[in-house]
């Protein structure tokens, strides 16, 4: 007999699973920084020794900067993961955009998509809030993007405008678009249509929260195809 509450024991165990993933994110990146390190010291060694081959120039050079890539990308998940989610200060969600994509930037081309980001240099994008969350909630729905559009190999899109007293970020997919029967409870909790282990359905519902408690609003645009997710965020007075 099956049992009724297999569904929400598998959501539970997998939010476990994140938890304790998120724990030893911590060690990993200081050990994986500690080998960077060592490599980048070594290249450097080899670069000023003489005897080295003029040959081997352009094989040093490729490993310093991969080795200073590498230790940047590290860092940036570092500023996410350690970042206050107490402190209400003033944000620029352009420079919040620009991070968040730079940090799914190989997930994404590993799906073989694209991304683009669209804001109109004479626009301000400030708001005050917190900055990690507000990157949560924009990692969130470029996450959710990128798993709609994997199917048609295309682009997430974000959009960010300014008017009225208000900041908007757009996202958009080119995926099949909600199903009819989960279009109407897309921001509730543990709401998906993916296994457990993939995500808990937790992501627009999060995403949303924290755009109200800045005194905003997420919402789902009407689409031929695809889906558009507003995140709409009180501008900053100067």
């Amino acid at each position: 007999m099956d049992d009724p509450t297999q569904p929400v024991r598998d959501v539970l165990v997998a939010l476990n699973r994140s938890s304790t993933t998120a724990r030893l994110l911590s060690g990993v990146i200081h050990e994986v920084n500690n080998a960077l390190q060592v490599i980048s010291g070594t290249v450097e060694l080899l670069q000023t020794r003489p005897d080295v081959p003029a040959s081997m120039n352009p094989a040093l050079e490729r490993l310093s900067k991969q080795s200073a890539r590498a230790a940047h990308v590290l860092a940036d998940v570092l500023v996410f993961t350690r970042a206050s989610v107490a402190d209400r200060i003033r944000v620029n969600l352009r420079e919040v955009a620009e991070h968040s994509l730079g940090l799914r930037a190989f997930a994404i081309k590993r799906a073989s998509l694209t991304s683009k980001l669209v804001a109109p240099e004479h626009l301000r994008f400030h708001v005050l809030g917190n900055r990690s969350q507000l990157q949560q909630a924009l990692l969130n729905l470029l996450v959710n993007a990128e798993l709609a559009s994997a199917p048609s190999k295309g682009e997430v899109l974000v959009e960010l405008d300014a008017a009225d007293g208000w900041v908007m970020v757009r996202v958009t997919d080119q995926g099949p678009g909600l199903p009819a029967e989960t279009k109407d409870r897309a921001f509730d909790a543990f709401v998906s249509t993916r296994d457990p282990w993939e995500g808990a359905g937790l992501g627009l519902w999060a995403a949303r929260a924290i755009a109200a408690d800045h005194g905003g609003t997420l919402t789902l645009e009407e689409r031929p195809t695809g889906a558009t997710f507003v995140m709409k965020l009180p501008q900053a007075t100067d």
